[in-house]
C-alpha cells in the first residue's frame, strides 16, 4: 500500500515537472543511418561527437553523420576523444581512430599489444583516460595503455570477480568488482575503498561525485549515498522513495551540480543539487526512447543522451522552455493570461487553468470549444469564446453574452466594455453591484470586429481583414455618431491587424506597416516601424503589442521580432527572439506572445506553449570547419583533397566541392552559412543552412575558398582554403613561351619576307626606275644626240656651206686672177692678182674654218696628231679637207693650188702616214 501510494505522489510530481521541459532535439537510426544502441558518447577538440553505436563508431559533425565500422564489424561499446585520437572499445577489439590528411578516420587496432590472451567474447565497455594513460575496461580487466611508449599494462586482477563499471574523478580512477565493493587506483593496483557489505547486497554503483568534499554516488535502485571513510550516509530519501526504486542505468553529475539519472524504462530525470525534481523526460513530452543508455554533458552544457533507440540532445541551458501536448489534452494555444501565480491558456478546445498549487491544467467548466481571447480589463477577466463571452473568476466560468462567436473584449471606460464578434460589436456594461450586463449589437456595423483599439479622444478603431480599418465615433451616451472607413486598395488585408505603440495607430499586413496620420486622415506607409522592418519577412501582418505599449512583437520565419523604445533617441531597436516558425506552427494570422512575469513570455504553438525569458542572452558564438573537399573533372569520379593544405588542381579537374559546419547543437538556433571565392567573386552568397558549396568550371588562376557561419546574431571567423587551378598546357607559360616565340618568329619571317620582297620590289622599282632614268637617259642622250646631230648637221652644213663658199669664192678669185693674168701687162693688175692671191691664202680665212671644222669634229685634229705627230700643218689642213670629203678638184682652191698639186700632197700624206696602198686616203681620215 505505501508502494502504491508513493506511486501516486511520483507521478503526480511528474505531472508538474512535465509541463515545461528544456529543449529536446531527436536523432532516430534512420536520421544517422547507424544502430539503434548508442552505449557512450564523447565530444573531440574540434566539437564533433561521437558514439559507440551497434554498427561501429558514429561520428557527427554537427551537419552530417559519419559512421565508422570496426574491422570485425561488431558492436561498439565505449568511445573516448582524447588529444587528437577516438578510442573505442568493442567486441573483442580496441584500438584508436586518427584522422587521415583528408579528414577522415583511420583505425589502429591495439589488439597486438595486448599483455596476454584475449579471453574469448571479451568485450571493452568503458574508457577512460588520466595523466595521460588511456584506461579500457572490460568485464575481465583493467587496461593502462600508454600512448607514448605504445605498450599496455594489465592491472592485477587479484579478485579474479567481473569488473563492474569504471569511474574517473579529479583524485583518481574507481572501480566496482562485482560483490566484492567500490576500488580505487593507487599506482596501478586496486585498493578497496568501500566494501561491498557496506554497499549492499548486489548493489551496483551506476555514478560517483564529489558532495560537500566527501566520495558520493548514486546507486541502481536511485539511492544516494556519502562516505564518510567509515560508513555511507544516505541523502535525498525523498527522492529515493519517488523513484520507488525504478532501475537507473546511466548518470550523469553535471557542472552545476545537478544530477541527470536515466532509466530503464522511464526515460530520464533531473534533481537539482539539493535533491528537488527539476524535469522528467519521457516518449510523452518529447523524449526519443524511455530506456538511456548513457549521459553525456558537453562543454556547453547540453546533455547528449544515448538510447535505446536512437540519440536525444537535452538542451538545458537554453532560454527557452515549452510544454508540448503530444496527447492532445490541451491543443493550439490561442491565449494566455498570467493572474499572480495562476495561468490561462485559452485553446482550440477550451480554456484551461493552472493555480500554483495544480498539478495540472483543468479545463474550466462550460468552456469548452475555441477560446479566442483571454484578457484582463478594468480588473475583470473576460474570455472571448467562439460562443459568445465569458466572465472569468479563479476557476470558474459565467457567461455573459450568448452572441455567436466573440474575438476580444476591451474596456472602452469604467464602466464600460466593447465586445469584438464575427459580425460586428457591441458593449457590455458594469452595473453598481457589478453585474455586467449585455446590450444589443450595433447597428449599421456587420462586419467582423477581431481587432479592437480605442484611443486617447475615445474612438473606436476596428481592423477587418477585408474592409481594412473603421474609426467609429461615439456620443457621451456612447451612441455611435459617425463611422468612417479608411480602405487600403494596394494589398490584401488577409491576416492583418491593427495596434498601438508610442501612442500611435498603426495597420499592419505582411508587406507593410502603416501610420495613421492624423492631421492627413491617412494611413501611411512612411513611418520608422515600415523602414525598421523593410528588410525583414514576416509571416504575417499580426503584431502583439504587450500591455503597457512599451513593447510590440511581430512574426517571423526566424523568430519573434522584439521592438522598443531606443534608450538614448526617439528610434527603435529591434531584437529577434530565435524560434523558428517550424517550432511554433500556430495558424499564420493567429501569433500570440503574453507577459506573464517580468521577463518570461509565453508564445503559443499548436500543441502547447513555450516559455523564453527575455533576459537571458540567445548568443551562442559558433566556429566553423571545412570537413571535406573533393574536385574532379565534371565526367569522371571526383578525388578526396587534403582541407589542410594549399591545393593544386590539373585544369580539368576544376569541378570543387566543399563540405563545411558548424558545431550547433541548440534545437531553436539554427546554424546559417555565407561563402564566397576569391579570385571568382569577391561577393559573399546569401545566408542560407546548407552545409556544402559547389563550383564547376573553374578558370584556371589562383583562389581563396572562405565561409563564415551564423548562428543567430553570431557570427564566426572566416576558414579559408587556398588552392590553384593551373594553366592547360596550352595556356601554360612554356606553351605562352612557345606561341610568343613563334609569333616573334612569324614576325620576323615576316618582316624578313617582307623585306625581302620589299627588298625586290625596290630593287625591281629601282632598276625599274634606272631603266626609267636610262630610258630617259638615253632619250635625253637621243634628244641630245640628235641635237648634236642636228647642231653636227648644222655645222657640217654651216661648214659645208663656208668651204663651198671659200671653193666658190676662190674659184671665183681664180677665175678672175686667170683672167687678168691674160692682161698682166698693167701694174694695177698686177697688184689686184696680189690682192687675189693674198685674199685666197688669207690665214684668216683658215683660222675661221679651223674653228668652224673644230666645232662639227672637235677631236679629228687631236685624234690626227696622237696617230701621226710627224704631220705639219699644210697636211692637218689637206687631213681637214679630206675629212669633209672633198675632191682634189675641190681643195685645190682653198689651197690655192692646182688639182695636180693637190694629188702630190695627198701622196706625201700617204706617205706620211705611212698608209698600205690599199688603203684609201679618204676613207681612212673618215673613219677616224
Amino acid at each position: 500500500m505505501n508502494n502504491f501510494f508513493n506511486s501516486i505522489f511520483f507521478f503526480l510530481c511528474l505531472s508538474i515537472f512535465a509541463q515545461e521541459l528544456p529543449p529536446v532535439v531527436n536523432f532516430t537510426p534512420n536520421d544517422y543511418a547507424a544502430g539503434n544502441q548508442n552505449w557512450m558518447v564523447s565530444q573531440s577538440l574540434d566539437d564533433h561527437f561521437y558514439f559507440a553505436n551497434n554498427s561501429g563508431l558514429l561520428e557527427f559533425t554537427g551537419e552530417k553523420w559519419n559512421l565508422y565500422p570496426v574491422p570485425n564489424k561488431t558492436v561498439v561499446r565505449s568511445v573516448l576523444s582524447f588529444k587528437d585520437r577516438i578510442y573505442t572499445g568493442a567486441y573483442m577489439e580496441f584500438g584508436y581512430w586518427t584522422k587521415n590528411e583528408f579528414k577522415e578516420l583511420e583505425y589502429h587496432s591495439l589488439n597486438d599489444k595486448f599483455p596476454n590472451l584475449m579471453v574469448d567474447g571479451e568485450q571493452f565497455w568503458n574508457i577512460e583516460s588520466y595523466e595521460g594513460l588511456i584506461i579500457f575496461r572490460s568485464f575481465e580487466g583493467v587496461y593502462f595503455y600508454d600512448p607514448e611508449p605504445n605498450s599496455i599494462i594489465l592491472m592485477e586482477n587479484s579478485r579474479g570477480k567481473p569488473i563492474s563499471a569504471l569511474y574517473k574523478l579529479e583524485d583518481g580512477i574507481y572501480f566496482q568488482y562485482v560483490g566484492e565493493g567500490l576500488f580505487n587506483i593507487k599506482n596501478g593496483k586496486p585498493q578497496l575503498l568501500i566494501p561491498q557489505e557496506k554497499l549492499g547486497k548486489d548493489q551496483a554503483v551506476i555514478e560517483i561525485f564529489k558532495r560537500n568534499g566527501k566520495l558520493a554516488y548514486v546507486s541502481q535502485n536511485a539511492q544516494f549515498y556519502e562516505w564518510d571513510e567509515n560508513n555511507l550516509v544516505p541523502f535525498f530519501t525523498e527522492t529515493t522513495s519517488e523513484f520507488n526504486n525504478q532501475q537507473i542505468l546511466s548518470a550523469d553529475y553535471l557542472k552545476n551540480g545537478n544530477i541527470l539519472l536515466g532509466t530503464v524504462g522511464k526515460g530520464i530525470f533531473e534533481i537539482n543539487s539539493e535533491g528537488k525534481m527539476l524535469h522528467h523526460f519521457n516518449q510523452e513530452n518529447d523524449l526519443l526512447n524511455n530506456t538511456a543508455l548513457a549521459l553525456y554533458e558537453d562543454k556547453t552544457g547540453n546533455v547528449w543522451a544515448g538510447l535505446d533507440f536512437g540519440i536525444s540532445l537535452l538542451d538545458l541551458n537554453s532560454p527557452v522552455t515549452g510544454f508540448e501536448d503530444n496527447r492532445g489534452e490541451i491543443g493550439s494555444v490561442y491565449s494566455f493570461l498570467a493572474e499572480g501565480e495562476a495561468l490561462y491558456l485559452g485553446t482550440n478546445q477550451g480554456l484551461y487553468y493552472r493555480d500554483n498549487g495544480g498539478s495540472k491544467f483543468d479545463l474550466i467548466s462550460g468552456t469548452n470549444g475555441q477560446v479566442w481571447d483571454i484578457r484582463k480589463e478594468n480588473g475583470v477577466i473576460f474570455c472571448g469564446h467562439n460562443s459568445g463571452t465569458f466572465q472569468i473568476d479563479g476557476n470558474k466560468a459565467t457567461k455573459i453574452s450568448d452572441r455567436l462567436g466573440t474575438w476580444l473584449v476591451k474596456a472602452v471606460n469604467e464602466k464600460t466594455f466593447i465586445q469584438g464578434h464575427y459580425n460586428g460589436i457591441s458593449f457590455l456594461k458594469k452595473k453598481d453591484n457589478n453585474t455586467i450586463v449585455d446590450t444589443p449589437m450595433i447597428e449599421g456595423f456587420p462586419h467582423s470586429s477581431k481587432f479592437i483599439e480605442i484611443d486617447d479622444k475615445g474612438d473606436i478603431w476596428i481592423g477587418n481583414e477585408h474592409k481594412g480599418v473603421f474609426r467609429i465615433k461615439l456620443n457621451d451616451s456612447l451612441q455611435v455618431s459617425s463611422i468612417i472607413n479608411y480602405p487600403l486598395k494596394e494589398e490584401s488585408g488577409v491576416n492583418s491587424s491593427i495596434f498601438q505603440f508610442n501612442d500611435t495607430l498603426y495597420y499592419s499586413t505582411q508587406e507593410h506597416i502603416y501610420q495613421f496620420n492624423e492631421r492627413r486622415e491617412v494611413f501611411s506607409k512612411k513611418n520608422s516601424l515600415e523602414e525598421l522592418f523593410k528588410n525583414k519577412s514576416r509571416l504575417s501582418g499580426r503584431v502583439v503589442s504587450d500591455t503597457n505599449a512599451e513593447k510590440i512583437w511581430a512574426f517571423g520565419n526566424e523568430g519573434i521580432y522584439e521592438v522598443s523604445r531606443a534608450s538614448l533617441n526617439n528610434s527603435y531597436e529591434l531584437k529577434v527572439i530565435y524560434i523558428d516558425q517550424k517550432f511554433r506552427n500556430i495558424a499564420v494570422g493567429y501569433e500570440n506572445l503574453s507577459k506573464i512575469n517580468e521577463n518570461e513570455y509565453l508564445v503559443g504553438i499548436s500543441n502547447g506553449y513555450l516559455k523564453f525569458d527575455n533576459a537571458t542572452s540567445f548568443k551562442q558564438t559558433p566556429s566553423v570547419h571545412i570537413n571535406s573537399i573533393v574536385a574532379g573533372d565534371i565526367n569522371s569520379e571526383k578525388f578526396q583533397v587534403k582541407p589542410d593544405e594549399s591545393g593544386e588542381f590539373g585544369f580539368k579537374n576544376n569541378n570543387i566541392d566543399f563540405e563545411f559546419s558548424t558545431p550547433n547543437y541548440s534545437k531553436y538556433l539554427e546554424a546559417q552559412y555565407s561563402y564566397r571565392l576569391l579570385g571568382l567573386t569577391a561577393k559573399w552568397s546569401r545566408w542560407d543552412t546548407g552545409s556544402m558549396a559547389s563550383f564547376e568550371n573553374l578558370p584556371f588562376g589562383e583562389y581563396t575558398f572562405e565561409v563564415r557561419s551564423k548562428v543567430g546574431n553570431e557570427q564566426s571567423e572566416i576558414s579559408t582554403y587556398e588552392f590553384e587551378i593551373k594553366r592547360p598546357f596550352y595556356l601554360s607559360y612554356i606553351a605562352i613561351f612557345l606561341y610568343v616565340f613563334i609569333i616573334i618568329a612569324i614576325i620576323l619571317l615576316v618582316n624578313v619576307l617582307y623585306n625581302r620582297h620589299h627588298r625586290k620590289i625596290v630593287l625591281e622599282n629601282e632598276r625599274a626606275l634606272k631603266l626609267k632614268n636610262l630610258q630617259a637617259e638615253q632619250e635625253i642622250i637621243k634628244l641630245k644626240n640628235e641635237k648634236l646631230e642636228q647642231e653636227m648637221d648644222s655645222k657640217n652644213r654651216e661648214l659645208a656651206v663656208s668651204t663651198m663658199s671659200m671653193i666658190k669664192k676662190n674659184e671665183f678669185l681664180t677665175h678672175i686672177k686667170d683672167e687678168l693674168k691674160d692682161k698682166a701687162d698693167s701694174s694695177k693688175i698686177r697688184s689686184v692678182i696680189k690682192t687675189i692671191d693674198k685674199d685666197i691664202n688669207e690665214k684668216d680665212n683658215w683660222e675661221f674654218f679651223k674653228k668652224a671644222f673644230s666645232n662639227a669634229d672637235k677631236d679629228f685634229f687631236k685624234k690626227v696628231k696622237n696617230l701621226h705627230p710627224e704631220l705639219t700643218s699644210s697636211d692637218l689642213k689637206l687631213c681637214a679637207y679630206l675629212r669633209l670629203n672633198l675632191s682634189s678638184k675641190e681643195i685645190a682652191p682653198l689651197l690655192n693650188i692646182s688639182t695636180k698639186s693637190v694629188e702630190i700632197k695627198r701622196y706625201r700624206l700617204r706617205k706620211k702616214m705611212d698608209l698600205d696602198r690599199n688603203v684609201n686616203l679618204t676613207e681612212y681620215i673618215l673613219n677616224l
